[in-house]
């Protein structure tokens, strides 16, 4: 049953054009230890402006906390993020950097609703569980 852990992947797709599942603690944690690795990542989060600068804060912490913030760089998407006078919760893809702090580029940006951002996060935290996904960046 657990064969497919152990398949090659194609030529057509390698295991680096893929975005792994992270939480934000996760890839602060990644940040923090290994500054020179540059990480395709998967994160959910709320996605909120402070001083003209975007930020992706864990779902589970009142928006206020710095503690598990992430700076966003939105500079690689098609279009702009929508108006944020208020915080609201995001799937981001993109790259994991540490500029003097974790820092993501994002490719692309998903506007999720509240209770949506809750159900995709636990899934892609029990699938990652379930099946062991351990990117080879661990």
């Amino acid at each position: 049953m657990n064969e497919y852990r152990t398949l090659s992947f194609f030529t057509e797709t390698p295991c680096e054009d893929f975005y792994s599942y992270f939480s934000l603690q996760d890839l602060i944690d990644k940040a923090v230890l290994n500054k020179e690795v540059v990480l395709r990542c998967r994160t959910i989060g709320v996605l909120q402006s402070i001083h003209g600068k975007f930020f992706l804060s864990d779902l589970n912490r009142p928006v206020s906390s710095r503690e598990t913030m992430v700076q966003v760089s939105v500079l690689y998407l098609k279009n702009p993020p929508p108006s944020l006078v208020k915080p609201y919760p995001v799937q981001v893809y993109g790259t994991l950097q540490w500029r003097n702090k974790p820092v993501i580029f994002a490719k692309i940006l998903q506007v999720l609703n509240t209770s949506n951002a809750f159900r995709v996060r636990n899934s892609m935290k029990n699938i990652a569980e379930r099946h062991q996904i351990h990117p080879s960046t661990t």
